[in-house]
């Protein structure tokens, strides 16, 4: 595998796990203003709130960028931001252009302690031979500015809502069905200088200069958040939640068993043979 051929799959991981999770907010375009924006402000502030405290979260996500030519990079699994952003889920091989490193076409992708770990069949030679994991640091795909852009402001990735302090026409569209859940949808629009570092990770995977973050949310009837999607510029993230409050350890997957493949990747090596 060269480590060149990965990069934008792995940058649209990155991106779908954290990459505009501390940076938006919610609600609407102009089909008719409910209520006033404080009011829709508050609402949503409370989903962000009740969201927050179940500290994780079964998700489908998605993420849209130049690099992938207009192809969704999906992923299906579950999102913990109790203690620290971390995640588990699975993610179609050829997303990542790994194919030939798995013999079921699928990733188990991991995020924990700020890493990126990528699981694996046994390799059979070369620097990783053994190994089942492959780990990066987000710097060898975003450079180190884009990766403390993504350190920037907090890992929940429902606590964007509160970002609303700084949206512009907050109004509520309609009513709509979310996954079986009946749900309001909100959009908001947030200008590019209060986003916190998304500038920097979109700047860092080619997307285009956007003037404003807009941020649409579904909320159901127990006042929590039913899907999330954001879109700055060129780049649009997709996030549904079907549930919240799952317990699930993820965990830093063993030292002997994992390759570091960061180094291999900023230089543009072969991580194989």
């Amino acid at each position: 595998m060269k480590a060149g051929t990965v990069t934008t799959g792995i940058a649209a991981a990155v991106i779908v796990s954290a990459g505009l999770s501390g940076c938006t907010s919610g609600a609407a375009v102009g089909k008719k203003a409910a209520d006033s924006a404080q009011t829709l402000v508050s609402t949503l502030a409370k989903a962000s709130d009740e969201a927050s405290k179940a500290g994780s979260a079964e998700v489908e996500m998605s993420v849209t960028m130049p690099d992938t030519g207009g192809k969704p990079v999906q992923l299906n699994g579950v999102y913990s931001w109790g203690n620290g952003l971390a995640m588990e889920a699975e993610m179609p091989a050829k997303d990542l252009h790994m194919e030939n490193l798995v013999a079921d076409g699928t990733i188990t992708y991991r995020v924990v302690q700020g890493a990126y770990y990528f699981g694996i069949d046994p390799a059979p030679s070369g620097p990783f031979a053994g190994k089942t994991w492959l780990k990066i640091e987000p710097s060898a795909v975003l450079g180190e500015k884009g990766a403390a852009g993504m350190n920037t402001g907090n890992n929940d990735p429902t606590a964007g809502l509160k970002a609303l302090k700084w949206a512009s026409d907050v109004t509520e569209v309609g009513r709509e069905d979310v996954n079986g859940k009946s749900s309001v949808h909100y959009r908001a629009t947030v200008p590019a200088d209060k986003v916190d570092g998304a500038g920097a990770v979109f700047d860092a995977v080619g997307g285009a200069a956007a003037t404003e973050l807009v941020t649409d949310v579904w909320v159901d009837d127990k006042g929590m958040p039913s899907r999330l999607n954001q879109t700055f510029g060129n780049v649009a993230v997709h996030i549904d939640f079907f549930s919240f409050g799952l317990a699930k350890d993820i965990a830093v997957p063993p030292a002997a068993e994992t390759g570091d493949i960061t180094e291999a990747v900023k230089n543009g090596r072969s991580t194989q043979g």
